[in-house]
């Protein structure tokens, strides 16, 4: 499944991007590549003196947004033909525009690429109202714009920040559930010793990750869970928790833990108190940094 963008007027570049890369909101049939998906009316067209133009790839779903404070914002910085760069500012900065097209706020975007083959912005918006909002991003050269929906907490059919984390048995060692391999990591994670359901019945703050190593094209599920074990010793009273997104090998069927999230993407990283509360959900991809900041806090 992907999504599709638009483009409108910007003090630098006539272009707002609607882009969604397939490298980016990964639909459980494909995990995509570094390349938005494009049509006619989406494709940012490179021209004479538009070298040094900018689009954005959305990295999250669409919609997937919903109202309140704090919410995350994930774009990569791309040239005009839609390829992600490789290098970039260590900030940015942004202008979120509501419905109507006015600014709401001003804000700034940090380059996260620690431990990641692949970098991106993140940025944290207030949005007090659903609707088509924009975000207005300058690196300095040029300007791009890019278009995402806020809903209604609750709207969505994958909780997020407010909402509560479902239980669900996910595939154990000792309890499969007809998942095999429980994780196709090569070696597996340690993250399969007990099942969510559990976990949140024991009361701790859980770090919950969905996502298929050995089938993300996009080579970031395997790289996010490789981060999230790098940072577990460190943690010791959050539960780290892994599910896979297909029942086998062959990579054909959805497994159980995606319907049981709602998820219609991967990877996606759902952090709750110990209330089983979710606090952030972290779509598509996270860095070290990022990850730890959000541990820190959860902690």
């Amino acid at each position: 499944m992907h999504e599709h963008q638009h483009v409108a007027p910007s003090p630098v570049v006539s272009r707002r991007v609607l882009l969604v890369g397939t490298a980016g909101a990964v639909i459980l049939a494909a995990c995509g590549s570094d390349a938005p998906s494009s049509s006619p009316a989406n494709t940012p067209a490179a021209t004479a003196g538009d070298a040094d133009s900018m689009a954005l790839v959305r990295f999250f779903a669409e919609p997937s947004v919903t109202v309140g404070t704090g919410r995350r914002l994930v774009f990569g910085l791309a040239d005009a033909d839609g390829t992600l760069r490789p290098e970039g500012p260590s900030q940015v900065s942004a202008s979120l525009l509501d419905p109507t097209g006015a600014e709401i706020s001003t804000i700034t975007g940090l380059r996260r690429d620690v431990n990641l083959p692949r970098a991106y912005y993140e940025f944290r918006v207030d949005v007090p109202q659903e609707g088509a909002h924009t975000l207005r991003v300058s690196d300095g050269a040029a300007t791009a714009e890019a278009s995402f929906t806020v809903v209604a907490q609750g709207s969505l059919p994958f909780p997020g920040p407010g909402d509560p984390l479902p239980p669900f048995d996910t595939p154990t060692v000792a309890v499969p559930g007809g998942v095999d391999p429980v994780c196709t990591r090569e070696p597996a994670c340690p993250f399969h010793d007990i099942t969510l359901s559990d976990a949140l019945d024991a009361g701790k703050p859980i770090v919950y990750l969905v996502g298929t190593p050995a089938f993300c094209q996009t080579g970031i599920c395997g790289p996010v869970l490789d981060v999230m074990m790098g940072v577990v010793d460190d943690y010791p009273d959050l539960q780290f928790i892994h599910a896979e997104v297909y029942t086998d090998n062959t990579a054909t069927q959805a497994a159980p833990a995606v319907a049981a999230a709602g998820l219609s993407f991967e990877p996606v990283i759902f952090l709750t108190d110990a209330s089983g509360t979710v606090v952030e959900r972290l779509d598509v991809i996270v860095d070290e940094s990022e990850l730890r900041e959000q541990l820190a806090a959860l902690s």
